[in-house]
């Protein structure tokens, strides 16, 4: 599954139109791969820089210098920094970058299959990150900046979503490793934003530093939350992430680890766990994630009183695959636990629903198209406390199932 990823994320992805949005009568010109091209004779300048010394080029060009910008558009694209002449060079220095760091990456699973290591255990595929402008930010074009309104941190409305069945985004993990001293408390968003509604879809979500998540080991899975609703991939999607270490004292000591877009191709291997990774620096961020075809979002919600503390732990299985989605893994006792979470389920198909308990597993499964569960926990549920599931798919307007 990694080398499909691979051989998706290689060169054939890199050399596709940067931009495919927008109507040319309205529009700034849409800016394709044969525009930002350099000659061969350029290839000395574009070895002797990396994407770091790109910020040099920016500190050159004046802040007041807006030619070019002519439509209004409210952005925090910086390409206004960098002189329009340098377009062509930034998107060659990115292009190679990101070229280079693919060939390395499959070299080194080519090796790894020759030495008898399983496909499984191969590294993840380094996702495309977005260096601070490329081409098109420079050349004030449809960039991802405007594309997806990162300017606006607005969380997108839940109440998006399409009827019928779409190529849908499912995360499934995030994990972050460090070669730092432990304990580390980190704190932050990740965020998807689609094109449905190019808005922050979060799927972590701890922005505030007194609500740490703390790594005492050199790699740790950060707890997913709820996406607000579906995530749809008719088009690629931009993967936010700004993570900061807590440190000692009132915060401006803080250190931001992770601040970077990364994009989510809409062409990956279909219904095939991907693990990418995002590296810079002393951390690394690797997501596992299905770019379903056929789906459908669905809300799990769940109702709970236990009797007396417990260790409770809920997942989700779409039908036919064995990944699970974690809804809830913590201690609980006494009071209600209410909660929601939206997940992709394939279109006619079954979502099951587990409860873990100590050592007791208990299971409820829901079928798209159908009227309440087809699939109960016994009786024997009841010692622990109360529980209720309920499920409804899309559409949103739909009566929940129960």
């Amino acid at each position: 599954m990694v080398a499909a990823a691979e051989e998706k994320q290689g060169v054939g992805s890199i050399f596709s139109c940067i931009d495919k949005h927008g109507d040319a009568a309205s529009e700034p010109p849409i800016l394709h791969w044969d525009d930002v091209c350099l000659s061969d004779s350029d290839d000395d300048l574009v070895d002797r820089l990396n994407l770091s010394d790109l910020a040099g080029l920016a500190l050159a060009h004046s802040d007041d210098e807006e030619e070019g910008v002519t439509d209004g558009e409210e952005t925090n694209c910086p390409g206004k920094k960098f002189p329009r002449e340098k377009a062509k060079l930034i998107q060659r220095v990115w292009v190679r970058s990101d070229i280079k760091q693919n060939e390395e990456h499959r070299e080194l699973c080519k090796m790894l299959l020759d030495l008898g290591h399983e496909w499984s255990a191969l590294p993840p595929f380094p996702m495309k990150v977005f260096p601070q402008a490329i081409g098109a930010c420079v050349l004030r074009g449809y960039c991802h900046h405007r594309i997806y309104k990162t300017h606006d941190t607005s969380t997108t409305k839940s109440t998006l979503g399409y009827r019928e069945p779409n190529r849908m985004l499912q995360v499934f993990s995030l994990r972050l490793s460090s070669s730092t001293s432990y304990p580390v408390g980190v704190y932050g968003i990740i965020a998807v934003r689609d094109s449905l509604e190019p808005l922050r879809n979060y799927v972590f979500n701890r922005p505030c530093r007194d609500d740490v998540v703390t790594i005492d080991q050199d790699s740790f899975t950060l707890p997913l939350c709820s996406p607000c609703r579906g995530m749809y991939l008719r088009q690629d999607a931009l993967l936010e992430v700004d993570l900061w270490v807590k440190e000692e004292g009132d915060g401006s000591a803080d250190k931001q680890i992770l601040s970077v877009y990364a994009e989510i191709e809409s062409c990956p291997a279909y219904d095939e766990m991907l693990y990418g990774q995002i590296r810079t620096g002393l951390f690394s961020l690797d997501i596992g994630y299905i770019s379903f075809t056929r789906s459908i979002e669905a809300v799990i919600e769940v109702l709970a009183k236990v009797d007396g503390p417990h260790h409770v732990r809920f997942g989700a299985f779409s039908s036919g695959f064995d990944h699970e989605i974690v809804l809830f893994d913590d201690t609980f006792s006494g009071t209600k636990m209410q909660f929601q979470h939206v997940v992709v389920v394939k279109a006619e198909e079954k979502l099951d629903v587990c409860l873990k308990l100590g050592e007791s597993l208990f299971g409820w499964a829901f079928q798209d198209g159908h009227v309440g569960p087809v699939r109960i926990p016994d009786d024997s549920m009841s010692k622990y406390g109360q529980f209720d599931v309920r499920v409804f798919f899309a559409p949103k307007n739909s009566r929940p199932q129960k």
